[in-house]
């Protein structure tokens, strides 16, 4: 939004249209969303908060925008919406499942992505004289799963893998155990 010497520099909105602002309150239920909040607030009070503030280079979408009391739009500030809460000590619903897909490991991760035909690519490094894929991360299956699985699939994923029963051993058979034996006696 700055000044350009040539004039070209795109214009961006810093507050959204009405329409947009009617849809984000009623999306909220009239209410704060800020969890330790929930005001119940009128369509004139409401504050329109960024969830990756304007002044960090947040865009003014509803995606990024939450619908906030006075009081919380002033306690975010320029705060990111994630640091608002973890500052408050909220567990916003998208960190809970973030922190349960990385207790799982890369096996749990590849079943659950697999059950919701996701496909997570590796990443290609390229030499000189060749070029390799190397196998998905976990932080690029945590990105794919984040916004797709629940919290119960999740745990259901931990005790499919968790509680297999490993492979018994085969047992050697009798006679097979007698032939090798001996029993000397002098």
């Amino acid at each position: 939004m700055g000044w350009s010497l040539f004039g070209d520099e795109k214009k961006t909105r810093r507050t959204l249209g009405i329409r947009d602002k009617q849809i984000l309150y009623r999306n909220a239920n009239k209410r704060c969303q800020n969890p330790a909040c929930n005001k119940k607030i009128d369509f004139d009070e409401m504050q329109v908060g960024h969830k990756n503030a304007y002044s960090r280079g947040g865009s003014t979408t509803l995606g990024n925008s939450v619908c906030l009391c006075y009081r919380c739009n002033k306690l975010q500030g320029t705060d990111s919406w994630a640091t608002f809460l973890r500052k408050q000590n909220v567990k916003d619903n998208n960190m809970k499942i973030k922190d349960s897909l990385e207790s799982l490991n890369i096996s749990q991760l590849k079943a659950l992505a697999k059950k919701h035909n996701i496909k997570v690519k590796g990443t290609v490094e390229e030499s000189f004289f060749e070029t390799r894929t190397k196998a998905p991360t976990k932080k690029q299956y945590i990105s794919k799963l984040k916004g797709k699985v629940t919290e119960r699939e999740i745990s259901s994923a931990r005790r499919q893998v968790t509680t297999s029963k490993p492979k018994k051993k085969r047992k050697k058979s009798k006679k097979s155990e007698d032939f090798f034996s001996f029993d000397f006696k002098f």
